[in-house]
């Protein structure tokens, strides 16, 4: 079956056709992307943990300091989890995709947690190889490099099949996602040179889970 012979039909598919899906696409295999639905429900359902992890962030944040620039560390993390969607639906709309766009734009959020799960296997594979290797900086920047080759692949990938898109136009789509990104965040640097919203806003939630960690 080619790429572009997929056209499956709208459906609401539960957890175990997501899961599926989501396997698949990481592996490359297109047929994946017809375990995802095609309706507005679908896609809130696939930004769902997204939104929740950012109101749980938001809150840490907020009540660790509750201060202006807390609000915007908390809106500048909003704006990264909906930016691509705004972006990529524009694409769509402007290559005739839009119908295609609903359906894209819920396996792509769910793909992105199949790069999770891939940074977890390289690193249980480098400390099973090497401990030393996974605590060193050497093993931060293989380990890190892996997950953000296969998140771009992945990102063009699950675009063009999703789409339909030909190769140039799926790298155009990653390119236009990662400049958008990198727009939003020199704006909220120029906003608030010594703020790193991004990682101070993750920081109070990392540092309650590992104190929960701690407890146990």
């Amino acid at each position: 079956m080619s790429d572009r012979g997929i056209s499956p039909e709208p459906n609401s598919p539960g957890l175990g056709m997501i899961l599926k899906g989501m396997l698949l696409l990481g592996r490359g295999r297109a047929e994946g992307i017809a375990y995802f639905g095609n309706t507005r429900d679908s896609v809130l359902a696939a930004l769902a943990p997204r939104l929740a992890l950012w109101l749980v962030g938001g809150g840490l944040t907020i009540g660790t300091a509750p201060q202006a620039i807390s609000g915007v560390k908390v809106l500048f993390a909003l704006c990264l989890i909906l930016l691509p969607a705004v972006v990529t639906h524009a694409l769509a709309r402007r290559w005739k995709r839009e119908g295609l766009w609903l359906r894209y734009i819920t396996a792509a959020w769910w793909t992105d947690w199949v790069t999770l799960f891939v940074g977890l296997a390289v690193a249980l594979l480098m400390a099973l190889a090497s401990p030393k290797l996974l605590e060193s900086a050497t093993g931060a920047m293989i380990l890190n490099g892996v997950e953000f080759g296969y998140s771009l692949w992945l990102t063009w990938y699950v675009a063009r099949i999703g789409l339909l898109l030909r190769r140039g136009q799926a790298v155009v789509l990653v390119l236009a996602i990662l400049g958008s990104l990198g727009l939003l965040s020199m704006a909220v640097g120029v906003l608030s040179p010594n703020q790193r919203a991004w990682h101070d806003f993750l920081y109070p939630l990392l540092v309650q889970q590992g104190q929960g960690s701690a407890h146990r």
